[in-house]
C-alpha cells in the first residue's frame, strides 16, 4: 500500500580506541621479565646443586624472572600497548509482517573497556606497611608507646630500586604487553502482536557471545604430571609432593624458610609464591534466552505488564586446576534459570472525572479522590551452587531437602546421606580436581518478592502541587537466603545452615 513502510533497516559501525592506563609519576609495577634470571639466580642454583633431588637436575634449576616498573627501560609509562582494531557493526530490522505483526531481530559487536574502571594500577615496591613492634624482649621493656607507636621511623618503599627482587618470596602480578578487549556479540530474532483491549504480547529469541574475557592466570605451579590423577585420597602423592628439601634461597632474603617442599621447588618461579598474569583475555560466556513479554498501556485507568524470561547462561572464566591452559566450562554464576517479573497501576475510579463520585464534593475529593495503586511482583531461579574439590559418590537430587522439609537453619541432607566424604582423613589433596566449579541441577532457594504503594497528588494551588506517597517493599515479608555451601562442619555429617538476610515489610 502506499506510504506504508513495511521493512525498515539500521545499519551502523562503531569504531572505538581506548588510550592505555598511565600512573601520573610512573608508581607502578607493569610487566614480569620471565626469561630474565633473577640477581639471586646465581646463589640459588649453588645452594641447589649442593642437594638437587631426582625429579629436577641442578643444571635445569633456575631462578628466573622478577617484576618491571613503568618507564624504567626496556618499559615505556603505559602499562600496555592498545589495542587498535575495535570496529563493532550493528545491523537492526523491523519488518510489519501484517497490520498488527511485527518482526524484529538485529546483530550487534559491543566492545568493552579495560582501562582505569577494570583494571587497578599495581603499586608493589611503591607501598610499604610498616607494622608495630612494641616490644623485643616478650614485655619485660616496651620501645613503643601510645604517644610514640612507631620509634624507628616509617618503613620507605624501595620503588623501582628493587627491580627484578621487589616483592621476592611473595606473590606478585602484572600485565601482559597487550590487553585484548572483550567483545560481545549479540542477537535477537522476536514477533510483536496487537491484541485487542490494547494488549500487545512479544517473544524474542535473545542471544549473546562474550569473547576474550579477561580473567587472571597462576603461571607459578605444580606441573599436572606431579599431581595426584585419582578420584580418592592418594596419600602416596600427597606425601611425595609434600617431602621437604633443603631451601636452595635460604639466606638470601630473610622471607625464607630453612626448607622448601617439592612442590614448591618444581614450581615455575619457585622464588615467588605466586606469579599471576592480570587480564588475560582466556575467558569466555555465553547466553541464550527465550523473552516474552504482555504489556497493556495507559487506558481506561489502569495499565499492566509482564515479562517471563527462560534462559541458561555459561562461562569459562575460572580455571578448576592452576596447570590447565583453558578455564573450564561450567553454568554461570550469574545463571537464573527462570525470571518471571509482573506489574500494574490502577487509577482507584473513585473521584471527580472518575466512574465514582464525578460530582464529589471537592473537601471530599480532595480526601478521597484521584489516587492510584502500584503492585510489583518478581520472581527469580536461585543461584546454582558448588561444594569445592569433594569426592561426592551421590545423587544430584539428594544434596537438598525435600521442598517440605526446608528451612532457614536447614537447608541441605546431611553430608553422609547425600553422597559426600566426610572423613577427613580421606579428603583430597595434591591431585587434578575434577569436581565442577557448580552444579546446574544442586540451586538455592528462589527469590519471590511483592512490592506495593499508593499514591495521590494534592493540588494546592495553580504552581504548586503536593504528593503523598505510601510503599511498601517485601511486603509479604519473604525473607532473601544467601547459601553457604557445606562447610567442614556439615562435611562431618551435621546439616549445612543457609545464611539468611531478611528483609521485613517496610513502609516508606
Amino acid at each position: 500500500m502506499e506510504g506504508q513502510q513495511e521493512l525498515t533497516l539500521n545499519l551502523g559501525l562503531r569504531y572505538e580506541y581506548e588510550s592505555p592506563m598511565t600512573e601520573r609519576f610512573d608508581r607502578a609495577a607493569i610487566h614480569f621479565a620471565g626469561t630474565t634470571p633473577n640477581p639471586l639466580n646465581d646463589a640459588a642454583r649453588a645452594n641447589y646443586a649442593k642437594n638437587p633431588m631426582p625429579e629436577l637436575s641442578a643444571a635445569s634449576f633456575q631462578a628466573m624472572g622478577g617484576l618491571t616498573f613503568a618507564n624504567v627501560a626496556p618499559n615505556g609509562r603505559t602499562y600496555w600497548k592498545p589495542e587498535r582494531k575495535n570496529f563493532q557493526p550493528r545491523f537492526g530490522f523491523a519488518y510489519q509482517a501484517r497490520p498488527k505483526t511485527i518482526v524484529r531481530g538485529g546483530y550487534g559487536i559491543f566492545t568493552a573497556s579495560v582501562g582505569v574502571n577494570y583494571s587497578n594500577t599495581n603499586q608493589t615496591g611503591f607501598s610499604l606497611s610498616t607494622p608495630i613492634q612494641a616490644t623485643l624482649d616478650n614485655g619485660l621493656s616496651f620501645i613503643a608507646t601510645n604517644a610514640n607507636p612507631l620509634p624507628t621511623g616509617l618503613l620507605q618503599p624501595a620503588r623501582t630500586s628493587g627491580g627484578l627482587l621487589t616483592n621476592i618470596g611473595q606473590g606478585v602480578s602484572f600485565f601482559g604487553d597487550t590487553r585484548k578487549h572483550p567483545y560481545s556479540q549479540r542477537w535477537s530474532l522476536g514477533l510483536q502482536q496487537e491484541l485487542p483491549l490494547k494488549f500487545m504480547i512479544e517473544a524474542s529469541y535473545v542471544g549473546n557471545r562474550n569473547t576474550r574475557l579477561n580473567i587472571n592466570r597462576e603461571l607459578s605451579y605444580t606441573p599436572a604430571e606431579y599431581m595426584s590423577k585419582s578420584l580418592v585420597r592418594d596419600q602416596a602423592a600427597i606425601d611425595f609432593l609434600g617431602k621437604t628439601f633443603p631451601n636452595p634461597y635460604l639466606g638470601l632474603n630473610s622471607i625464607y624458610g630453612s626448607t622448601i617442599t617439592r612442590g614448591n621447588l618444581l614450581k615455575n618461579y619457585s622464588e615467588f609464591s605466586s606469579v599471576s598474569l592480570t587480564g588475560d583475555p582466556a575467558g569466555y560466556s555465553w547466553y541464550h534466552s527465550l523473552q516474552t513479554r504482555i504489556e497493556r498501556r495507559m487506558a481506561n485507568g489502569f495499565t499492566l505488564q509482564a515479562s517471563y524470561t527462560w534462559s541458561k547462561a555459561m562461562e569459562a572464566t575460572e580455571f578448576l586446576n592452576t596447570s590447565d591452559p583453558m578455564p573450564s566450562e561450567v553454568v554461570a554464576s550469574l545463571d537464573r534459570t527462570h525470571r518471571l517479573t509482573g506489574s500494574g497501576i490502577w487509577e482507584i475510579p473513585v473521584g471527580r472525572r472518575r466512574h465514582f463520585g464525578a460530582s464529589m464534593n471537592p473537601v471530599l475529593n480532595f480526601i478521597l479522590g484521584g489516587w492510584q495503586m502500584s503492585v510489583l511482583y518478581q520472581h527469580q531461579s536461585g543461584a546454582p551452587l558448588g561444594f569445592g574439590n569433594r569426592i561426592f559418590n551421590g545423587n544430584l537430587d539428594d544434596i537438598v531437602l525435600p521442598e517440605d522439609q526446608r528451612s532457614p537453619d536447614h537447608w541441605f541432607t546431611p553430608a553422609a546421606t547425600a553422597g559426600f566424604e566426610t572423613n577427613s582423613a580421606k579428603q583430597l589433596a595434591s591431585n587434578i580436581r575434577y569436581m565442577p566449579l557448580r552444579f546446574n541441577g544442586v540451586r538455592g532457594p528462589n527469590q519471590d518478592k511483592w512490592d506495593a504503594g499508593f499514591l495521590k497528588v494534592f493540588r494546592m494551588t495553580e504552581r504548586m502541587n503536593c504528593e503523598f506517597r505510601a510503599e511498601t517493599f517485601n511486603a509479604l515479608n519473604h525473607p532473601n537466603r544467601t547459601i553457604r555451601t557445606p562447610t567442614r562442619r556439615a562435611l562431618r555429617g551435621a546439616p549445612s545452615r543457609a545464611r539468611i538476610r531478611r528483609v521485613p515489610g517496610s513502609w516508606r
